[in-house]
């Protein structure tokens, strides 16, 4: 469950940006002759209906419907009592409660005018939704949209920059509260969580665990206004033989990350730097609409592509040790012509030595 605070601040989303991605979706719509669009949601992917709507989906699942004209409407099995505070916090002003997702999109599809609904991301949808909701589609022809919104994502505005550093900011924060070497990493998981939600993080994912007998692993993955970062250090004694190889790798890896950049980019970058340790590793970058799922809503080809201009994305290198635990570094990054520019900024390491003299 999503918890933390939400707001729709003008100063940080101005006026009338919220309705510009919708009209952007629209327009796509009427372009394919289509009536609608229907974007699922549910707590553990809901970047798309946050984009459009700014709602956090704090739980269960819900349809935002984007008609090709006119207002969306959210479609949710949450109940009805959550509304005003969605009124309060979102640009919508329809919602639309009951315990069936399907029955719900055929009567707002019943209410729309002709054409095919395009459903957003379909292989990604529950396989018995997608087909309740194309049985009462009334005949109408239902077309995969695929990853309309999230494309649109991938380059920020002005604004979601600015957002997307702020959370940065705060997951950085959020693992330097963990860096003790003093303490459990019970206590540090504590210490991360306190800082990300104290800093107004809606969800946090913290990760503090032993790599191999000699150090341990510091990693936060976090939530702030709807935008992931993540961000990860390496806490070592000079007893650790790979915590040179692994800090050398990750600082070629990083010098990678740049317009243009693909995953292979930068492993064939981590490659030389790992060779002699024997150990297997797999490096990523996961752009910041992905993180939420920890990459996992990422097609092939979409690991494939190179990075654009203005793209936001987390590099992580994860080495696998004896014993089977595994040591990470990642951070944050914001792609702006040949350079990669750290938006986890300020942080030590990326390993740091605990015994050092």
């Amino acid at each position: 469950m999503k918890r933390g605070l939400v707001v729709l601040d003008p100063a940080e989303i101005p006026p009338g940006e919220l309705e510009q991605r919708t009209d952007a979706v629209q327009a796509e719509l009427r372009a394919r002759g289509l009536a609608a669009a229907l974007v699922y949601a549910d707590v553990y992917h809901s970047g798309d209906l946050g984009y459009l709507s700014n709602i956090c989906l704090y739980w269960n699942e819900a349809l935002l419907a984007v008609p090709a004209e006119g207002k969306p409407a959210l479609l949710t099995k949450l109940s009805p009592r959550v509304a005003n505070w969605w009124r309060a916090t979102s640009n919508l002003e329809d919602f639309r409660s009951g315990r069936v997702l399907a029955k719900l999109a055929e009567a707002f599809l019943a209410e729309q005018g002709p054409g095919g609904v395009g459903l957003v991301e379909m292989d990604w949808w529950p396989d018995t939704l997608a087909a309740d909701v194309t049985a009462a589609a009334g005949g109408r022809e239902v077309t995969d949209l695929g990853s309309v919104v999230r494309r649109r994502r991938q380059s920020p505005s002005p604004s979601e920059a600015v957002l997307l550093r702020r959370a940065s900011g705060l997951t950085a924060q959020a693992v330097a509260a963990a860096l003790d070497s003093q303490l459990t990493n019970h206590e540090r998981a504590g210490r991360a969580e306190l800082t990300a939600r104290l800093g107004g993080a809606e969800d946090v994912n913290v990760y503090c665990h032993r790599s191999g007998d000699d150090a341990d692993t510091v990693e936060v993955v976090s939530e702030f206004r709807g935008y992931w970062t993540g961000a990860a250090r390496v806490l070592a004694s000079s007893g650790a033989s790979w915590a040179g190889s692994l800090a050398a790798a990750y600082q070629a890896a990083s010098a990678m990350v740049r317009v243009g950049a693909t995953r292979d980019n930068v492993a064939a970058a981590v490659r030389p730097a790992l060779a002699s340790s024997g150990l297997e590793w797999q490096a990523d970058l996961i752009h910041h609409t992905d993180l939420e799922t920890d990459g996992g809503y990422r097609t092939a080809a979409d690991e494939a592509e190179p990075l654009p201009d203005g793209s936001v994305v987390t590099l992580r290198l994860e080495l696998e040790l004896p014993g089977g635990s595994r040591a990470v570094l990642a951070d944050t990054l914001l792609l702006e012509g040949a350079t990669g520019r750290c938006l986890t900024e300020g942080l030590p390491g990326p390993v740091i030595i605990t015994d050092a003299a």
